[in-house]
């Protein structure tokens, strides 16, 4: 019989909760605990509700260090009610040191950063696995090319039961890729022990709607748990012809139990998107027509579909009375379809959509043998091509990946040991025509038709020292591997077709310490190592630069390497939660991207080094059992430390400014609950930040500081009767202020003629919305 005492039972439910992203372990039939009633079995579920109550109680600023790193989570409690404002990047905006936006209440087209991080340098993952783009990061591709995954949602709220945010390099044990800024981790929706059902519908601005059911069947012992969920989106869009729905699928199944110390369970979700893809705008128009003003339909438009598709198979085994095996294996797949029409006949001085016309007679390549390297070689000759003005362009991925750890638990010492192994194959292709039912004819009307893979592998282990109980030390180690391979058959940008690739393999080390002087403070510190890979972006030119006699020229990108420092402290005592955290991240190889405003491609390259530094604060009180005070702000500063030149004529000094960067972000807000009604008020001030030329150059121009003021209110009325338990009605409102401000800027040079000009997305305006929700 294995005996469990509490410091072992607690230890093993840490180590439950922690990995299955909150899905319980329980322990041995056999295992008891004294002094319980005789033959009582010590389940971890049964001493679960403790630790989750302690967790939603949080404040939404509650910010404490997870070896030695400053971590801050948004609660379950908070996300409910969210759902018809927020979507699950901008609800990330209440988080200190983050901003977030998108174009539409759904979430297309979002932008992130998190503590001046841009979203490429920022790691995604659900259920601790990476869910961003392998070849391109970020949640949407990345926002810098032409083939930018605009409408594509990876994630919705109602699949979320809480995001933890990870400020800078994270720790060996978080499995995300290229995350040297900091990580955001979407905690999986998991079935609860308790049966219920409900179903929910709202309408709000700009022809908003929403609805959707919801339903768990409870523990039922012999088969399982299961939770399924489905939910509709669609909205006309605050910018002109902009309508754009959402379809969300979602189930997660805990698998009867074969043994009582071994727990299966599946998680399975698909977001499909359709709309249009909004276009970024130039100011002048916008101060001229208003500022939603969208190109008329008679000169371009794009409409996108969109879909995301993720499945998790996860197992927890108890290997002994203090070890515990997991292991993940997951699928995902991807796939943007965007139609784009151009008026060939008007002209304007802007670059916006696509940037570049074929000519009637082009000059097309046919298929024709091998060249000396084994390729497809192609003959070419001018060719009628019908028309050029609608491009259908398509973008795939698919990714299979394995997750093993093992965790070892002690009274001094935890450890902790596991990899990630994964690999992406990729499709992109676009194809031009003169009717918008495209053929798809390789060597005729195709801009490019390219396949790749990226193998990426990680092997991490770390250990948690405790010499005393105030005292925490946490060093470890993680080493990557990343091999991409790309193959462009001929097409306009790939005259003769091309393979190119690089592999790279960094060691990243890590040393966390937290300290406990006193029971109300922590004192925390960490170091870490981190590397970004270079996106896909980075392969281009290579290929581009092949002929018939000689191949593709090689790929000198380096990753970029950063180096983070960061300390800080917490006090939480009588109601008072505070934290005040400093940071300095020292970046060598800094990554830039040149878009080329002739052909509309994009290329990433590196530029010297960078600097970024700053601090956060956060605040909440408790001003009784009803009502609560919160705020947070933080100064974040970005510039380069090196004067750097690059081959496409892009040049920078020490002391100018990355871009993109908030000077500084604040939030304040009062929420309150009594009697079944819950109210929240709150602001968000985002200071001025230097815009991006399009050659990936720093400008001197900043773009102004802008300020929201939103509220939600929510009241749940109990009936009990007609098989109806509760009816919560709510109510939202955005942007009370009404700010007109833009929530993203960039420089774009003029076609055919000198000068340049700004190109702006703007910021949801006033705007309500109602939902009603029915639990049974």
């Amino acid at each position: 019989m294995i005996k469990a005492n509490k410091q072992l039972l607690r230890q093993s439910l840490l180590v439950a909760t922690g990995l299955l992203g909150g899905s319980l372990l329980p322990v041995p039939a056999s295992a008891t605990i004294t002094p319980p009633p005789a033959k009582k079995v010590y389940k971890i579920k049964s001493v679960s509700k403790e630790l989750l109550q302690t967790v939603e109680k949080a404040a939404l600023t509650h910010m404490k260090p997870v070896f030695g790193a400053e971590t801050a989570l948004i609660p379950k409690k908070f996300l409910e009610g969210q759902e018809s404002t927020e979507n699950a990047s901008t609800i990330l905006s209440f988080v200190p040191g983050v901003n977030a936006t998108s174009t539409n209440p759904i979430g297309v087209k979002t932008h992130i950063s998190v503590r001046g991080f841009s979203q490429t340098q920022v790691g995604y993952t659900f259920d601790n696995l990476p869910i961003a783009d392998l070849f391109n990061g970020g949640l949407s591709g990345g926002n810098n090319n032409y083939a930018d995954l605009t409408n594509l949602i990876p994630i919705t709220l109602g699949e979320t039961s809480g995001i933890r945010v990870t400020y800078g390099t994270p720790s060996p044990d978080i499995n995300a890729i290229g995350a040297i800024g900091g990580n955001i981790d979407y905690l999986p929706k998991i079935p609860s022990a308790k049966r219920y059902e409900s179903v929910f519908a709202g309408y709000g601005s700009f022809g908003t709607r929403s609805y959707g059911a919801e339903i768990n069947t409870g523990a039922n012992p012999g088969y399982g748990n299961l939770l399924l969920r489905f939910s509709s989106r669609q909205t006309a869009g605050y910018l002109q012809h902009s309508p754009d729905r959402e379809y969300s699928y979602y189930a997660a199944y805990d698998l009867p139990q074969i043994s009582p110390t071994s727990k299966w369970s599946v998680i399975f979700l698909l977001n499909k998107n359709q709309g249009a893809t909004a276009a970024r705008m130039p100011v002048a128009l916008l101060q001229q027509y208003g500022p939603y003003y969208q190109w008329p339909l008679s000169f371009t438009y794009a409409n996108s579909k969109a879909e995301h598709m993720m499945a998790i198979l996860q197992n927890k085994t108890l290997i002994s009375s203090n070890a515990v095996f997991g292991f993940k294996g997951f699928y995902s797949y991807t796939n943007s379809h965007r139609l784009e029409y151009v008026n060939p006949s008007v002209s304007t001085p802007y670059n916006s959509f696509v940037t570049f016309y074929l000519s009637p007679a082009q000059t097309v390549c046919q298929y024709s043998g091998n060249d000396y390297a084994g390729n497809q070689s192609a003959a070419c000759q001018a060719q009628t091509i019908n028309g050029d003005n609608y491009h259908s362009y398509n973008y795939t991925t698919n990714t299979f990946g394995f997750n093993p750890s093992v965790e070892w638990l002690n009274h001094y010492v935890d450890l902790k040991a596991g990899g990630l192994g994964a690999v992406s194959l990729y499709h992109s292709q676009d194809f031009v025509y003169g009717t918008p039912n495209v053929p798809a004819i390789t060597g005729y009307n195709d801009l490019w038709n390219e396949h790749g893979w990226r193998l990426y592998g990680k092997l991490d282990a770390q250990a948690k020292i405790k010499p005393t109980r105030s005292l925490a030390i946490t060093p470890g180690l993680k080493y990557e591997t990343v091999s991409t391979h790309l193959n462009d058959v001929p097409g306009y940008y790939y005259t003769v077709g091309a393979n190119s690739g690089r592999s790279y393999s960094e060691i990243s080390p890590y040393l966390g310490i937290q300290y406990k002087p006193l029971r109300s403070v922590t004192l925390y510190a960490n170091y870490a190592v981190g590397y970004k890979y270079p996106n896909i972006t980075a392969f281009y030119s290579a290929d581009s630069n092949a002929t018939a006699t000689s191949p593709s020229t090689p790929v000198t990108i380096t990753p970029e390497r950063v180096d983070t420092y960061q300390f800080g402290a917490s006090y939480n005592h009588n109601g008072i939660d505070a934290s005040i955290s400093f940071y300095r991240a020292g970046f060598a190889h800094t990554f830039s991207s040149y878009y080329d405003s002739n052909t509309g491609l994009t290329y990433e390259y590196n530029i010297g080094s960078s600097l970024y530094e700053g601090i956060n604060i956060a605040t909440a009180y408790a001003l009784n059992s009803y009502l609560s005070l919160y705020g947070n702000y933080s100064v974040q500063e970005a510039h380069y430390t090196s004067n750097s030149s690059s081959s496409y004529g892009v040049s920078t000094s020490i002391g100018q400014p990355r871009p993109n960067t908030p000077t500084y972000l604040a939030g304040v807000g009062i929420e309150g609950h009594y009697m079944g009604t819950r109210a929240r008020l709150y602001g968000n001030l985002v200071g001025p930040q230097y815009i991006e030329a399009s050659t990936g150059a720093p400008t001197s121009i900043s773009m102004p500081a802008y300020a929201t003021m939103n509220f939600n209110l929510a009241h749940t009325f109990q009936v009990r009767r007609y098989g109806i338990k509760n009816v919560t009605l709510s109510l939202s409102g955005v942007n009370l202020l009404n700010s007109e401000a833009s929530v993203l800027e960039k420089q774009f040079p003029y076609v055919n003629q000198p000068g340049t000009y700004i190109e702006a997305e703007p910021m949801m305006p006033r705007s309500f919305f109602g939902t009603v929700k029915l639990m049974f």
